[in-house]
């Protein structure tokens, strides 16, 4: 939420496709809120969430195209598995990469 406005989601289960422990489902963030931390945010929430059931090798489904998922998801630790796939090997990571500075309350 921001500002009690829905801008993102996240979904994932656990599963033992691929040897994982879990799945990194979906995560979407609206366009005119993206680049302001939120992925980041809702990883950490998804991996927090997998830490807690004590799932730590997570798959995530991306397409080969889908250049800013790829990135977003190598930036807070996942790594190739295969064309459609990447993998975080500790969900711990993503857990620990959910901390953005949030802008200081205006004064107005």
């Amino acid at each position: 939420m921001n500002g009690g406005e829905l801008v993102g989601f996240v979904a994932g289960h656990l599963t033992r496709r691929f040897g994982c422990q879990g799945e990194l489902q979906w995560i979407d963030v609206v366009e005119h809120a993206r680049g302001q931390g939120i992925g980041c945010l809702l990883i950490a929430q998804i991996g927090n969430w997998f830490v807690e059931q004590s799932a730590t090798r997570i798959c995530g489904n991306v397409d080969p195209n889908n250049t800013a998922a790829r990135r977003l998801y190598a930036k807070y630790g996942a790594q190739p598995f295969n064309e459609y796939w990447m993998i975080w090997h500790d969900a711990r990571g993503m857990a620990a990469n959910g901390r953005i500075e949030q802008p200081a309350p205006s004064s107005e």
